[in-house]
């Protein structure tokens, strides 16, 4: 298209060309450009192409300076030239900008979400992971090196993992060092916290949604990266007019290399080998003038080996190997269809397969699940003061189960040894059927009325407990002044058990579904004044009570006798000067439950302060970042004795007061530094993302002898540098 354009500019001149970013090859618009000492002077249109008349004389200056960009000045002989390119550098190329609230599609005022630009520069984000970006947002805890993610205080069973809207099984990696797609590949990561609106379910804790990205169409594009982890590349731009497309893999070789350390030392009692890629696939085609395909493909496979050289002092039956094995693909064709300027529709499909295998020793947990879900939303708007969204959210699995496993009880985080207690062996088959559809209101009693009110509903059907739950969810907003909204939701939300309590073999058939009253208000407050730079505050309070809660029994394997509430206090506070970013992030929060026969304790996931204190400088090609983070340990049940079991050659533990002590504070800096080198036609950048720089001996686990009279804590990462290149054109 460039290429026509100039030859069409240069029939008409003698003298045309085109004005692109360097680096990038963006085309710049509306600049003026110079030809000295003719003083002519032409206009760059929105494509970046210009043109001359005839020019006289042999030696001129062609100058450009433009506001943001370097200032370009090239001596030439102009009879000699007729056509060129020029490239002008920008000043910056993607500041640091972590944890700003999302701007673009953001309807639920409970929600935040992370931008690409926003997620691939966040310090601590492990070379810009977006779910890892998002965990620097008001009420996401840290959960050690596991794959699950904490929303204020909630189990993490209790968050729902979306992509494009669609439930996967998870959105990280084991480790929880990567998400499932390559972060150049996503548009945005959003949080759904307390009080969330009507189009999502099934999750009374909290949503985390990706929403990969549109394929660019100007051109051809590629990025690819190596570092001490993973490799990865993608490529994507236009296939036709109507078309285009994005590729992109990624795979990280960490547990060969530690697989390979293994077999040199014999001393390592526990050799943790984790391998994983995945692969996305996007293409994107305008059908007609009111249809739009977006069809994407996500592939994704962990496996995590843990090879017991030398068996657990507590448990002598596991010694021998641990495979786990997490694979899924998810399908997603969606059609967007403008039905007339106030009318669109959207209709889309998952279609998919999950795969999990956990084998210990022999011993096993395989479940194979195909999954097919659909959602359909309309939105109309009747006037400037009434919205109405209409959707549909309905999943079908149909799930085959084999277990061979001993029926271990366990509470407060303590299990009796594996090798106590009946072993079962069985094989089963299932469908789960869900059915959801909802309705969301904007109603504002007049066009320039301070007040939205958003009376919302949705109905949701489990087919594991033949239940039907109608959740009404009310949302208020209130906007002060151009700078200042408030905002207070109250909402029922419920959620279907996990399949294991639900088992026919291994469960209980009577369990009912857990659900969660939600009540929350705030405020956001904008001191920038249109400005760039200055303050932004977010301010939110949450309460949640928790019905219905599943727990282990002795009797019936689990029941629903446990409660539990949830109340905190967040506060995020964002500050730009120039080049200067900071964030102050806090949540407060105080996590209970009642717990059949062990009364009201913490929850295993109450984390009373979190705070995060993030701040970056850009300084030309340079950016650095750094993030540092202070939770409150983690509560866990001590063990207070043990008795033997002489059958099985084993103690069994004696539970203290259950989650009365706490491992000591958590405590990390992670920093990170980018480099860019601009070349005319590509940009490399050299980088390095440290966490837990200062080496924090932070406990996540407690190892016990064989009688459980000695102990000692587990740490958790230690200092882990990630070293890499990337070159993107």
């Amino acid at each position: 298209m460039y290429l026509f354009l100039s030859l069409l500019a240069l029939a008409h001149s003698a003298f045309a060309g085109s004005l692109l970013e360097r680096g990038t090859r963006t085309p710049i618009g509306d600049a003026n450009i110079f030809v000295l000492p003719m003083k002519l002077k032409a206009v760059s249109n929105a494509n970046g192409i210009f043109s001359f008349p005839q020019i006289t004389g042999e030696d001129c200056d062609i100058i450009v300076n433009l506001s943001g960009y370097g200032k370009y000045e090239k001596s030439l002989k102009c009879a000699d030239v007729n056509t060129m390119t020029i490239f002008l550098e920008k000043k910056f190329y993607k500041n640091f900008e972590t944890t700003v609230t999302g701007k673009v599609n953001k309807r639920d005022d409970q929600g935040q979400s992370l931008t690409q630009e926003e997620f691939l520069m966040a310090p601590g984000s492990f070379g810009g992971d977006p779910v890892r970006a998002a965990q620097n947002l008001p009420g996401v805890a840290q959960n050690g090196g596991s794959a699950q993610i904490i929303v204020q205080g909630a189990s993490p069973d209790d968050t729902g993992y979306l992509i494009n809207g669609h439930r996967v099984p998870l959105v990280f990696h084991f480790g929880g060092l990567s998400s499932v797609i390559i972060p150049q590949a996503v548009e945005r990561v959003e949080l759904l916290p307390s009080g969330y609106g009507p189009e999502y379910s099934r999750a009374i804790g909290g949503i985390i949604g990706l929403t990969t990205k549109e394929p660019r169409t100007d051109r051809l594009h590629g990025m690819a990266f190596v570092d001490l982890l993973n490799t990865g590349a993608l490529i994507e731009g236009p296939i036709d007019e109507k078309s285009s497309f994005l590729a992109a893999g990624r795979y990280s070789y960490i547990g060969q290399v530690l697989k390979a350390v293994a077999k040199e030392n014999e001393n390592f009692e526990l050799t943790a080998a984790p391998t994983y890629y995945d692969f996305t696939t996007i293409y994107s085609r305008k059908l007609n003038a009111t249809n739009t395909l977006k069809a994407t493909f996500v592939a994704s496979k962990d496996e995590l080996e843990l090879i017991f050289n030398k068996s657990p002092a507590n448990d002598p039956e596991l010694r021998g190997d641990f495979y786990n094995r997490t694979e899924f693909f998810r399908f997603i064709p969606q059609v967007t269809t403008e039905l007339s300027g106030k009318t669109k529709m959207e209709n889309s499909l998952g279609i998919g397969r999950d795969s999990i295998l956990v084998n210990i020793a022999g011993r096993y947990l395989e479940v194979e699940s195909n999954v097919l879900s659909q959602r359909s939303e309309i939105v109309h708007e009747w006037s400037g003061t009434s919205k109405s969204y209409f959707g549909l959210d309905n999943q079908i699995s149909v799930d085959e189960v084999r277990v061979n496993l001993p029926n271990s009880y366990s509470v407060g985080g303590v299990g009796n040894p594996f090798s106590v207690g009946e072993n079962k062996k069985f094989d089963s088959n299932g469908t789960e059927i869900l059915l959801g559809a909802y309705l969301r209101q904007e109603l504002k009693p007049s066009q320039d009325s301070r007040w939205t009110y958003l009376p919302n509903v949705r109905v949701d059907h489990f087919s594991t407990t033949q239940e039907t739950f109608l959740q009404p969810r009310f949302q208020l907003r209130y906007q002060w002044d151009p700078t200042l909204l408030l905002r207070g939701t109250w909402g029922l939300y419920a959620q279907p058990p996990q399949p294991q309590e639900t088992s026919r073999d291994y469960g209980n058939k009577k369990i009912r579904s857990p659900y969660a009253i939600h009540y929350t208000t705030g405020f956001t407050k904008d001191f920038r004044n249109g400005e760039t730079n200055g303050f932004e505050v977010t301010n939110n309070y949450f309460f949640k009570e928790l019905k219905d809660l599943v727990f282990p029994s002795v009797e019936k394997n689990y029941e629903n006798s446990g409660t539990g509430t949830i109340l905190g206090s967040e506060i995020q506070a964002k500050y730009r000067k120039d080049a200067w970013a900071g964030q102050f992030v806090y949540t407060y929060l105080d996590s209970k439950r009642n717990i059949p026969g062990f009364g009201t304790q913490p929850s295993e996931f109450d984390q009373t302060h979190n705070l995060n204190l993030i701040g970056s400088y850009t300084l030309e090609r340079w950016t650095f970042g750094g993030r540092f983070r202070f939770v409150t340990g983690n509560p866990y049940t001590p063990i207070t004795g043990a008795t033997f079991d002489s059958d099985n050659d084993v103690y069994i533990p004696t539970r203290g007061q259950i989650y009365s002590q706490r491992f000591e504070a958590f405590n990390q800096l992670d920093v990170r530094v980018d480099r860019k080198v601009i070349y005319d036609r590509w940009i490399l950048t050299y980088y390095i993302d440290v966490l837990n720089i200062m080496n924090s001996k932070n406990s996540q686990n407690i190892e016990y002898s064989y009688d459980y009279s000695q102990k000692k804590k587990v740490r958790g990462l230690p200092i882990l540098p990630t070293i890499g290149v990337k070159g993107e054109f």
